[in-house]
Parts: C-alpha cells; sequence; structure tokens
C-alpha cells in the first residue's frame, strides 16, 4: 500500500493542478469515474475499489 501511497500522492497533484486549470474533474473516491482514472494511472489490473482509495485519500488528507 505504501507504494500506491506516493503514487496516489502524484496523481493527487496532477489532478488538483488539472481541476485549477479549469479542466472538468475531481478527486472525490466516492466517483466510480475518479477511481478509474486513478487504476489507470497508477496501472492497476482493476479498478481500485473505493474502500483502498478512501484509505489512500484519508492517509493523503493527514499527511
Amino acid at each position: 500500500m505504501n507504494n500506491l501511497t506516493n503514487v496516489y500522492a502524484e496523481w493527487r497533484m496532477v489532478s488538483e493542478e488539472m481541476i485549477a486549470d479549469g479542466y472538468a474533474g475531481s478527486v472525490d473516491c466516492g466517483e466510480t469515474v475518479v477511481r478509474e482514472d486513478f487504476s489507470t494511472f497508477a496501472g492497476l489490473d482493476e479498478v481500485i475499489p473505493f474502500g483502498a482509495m478512501l484509505e489512500l485519500e484519508q492517509a493523503y488528507e493527514t499527511a
């Protein structure tokens, strides 16, 4: 999970920059499309489950 924590932090930074630049999007892990986007970014074979992504989001926000 530690490696995914680093990947999540990178994905989050890129996503937030794109949103700030006016691109449509979200970083809300409750949205399926957000989990799909992160999973693609991370090179995962399957879409990350909500619970796992929520853990990554919480760790990111408390760091």
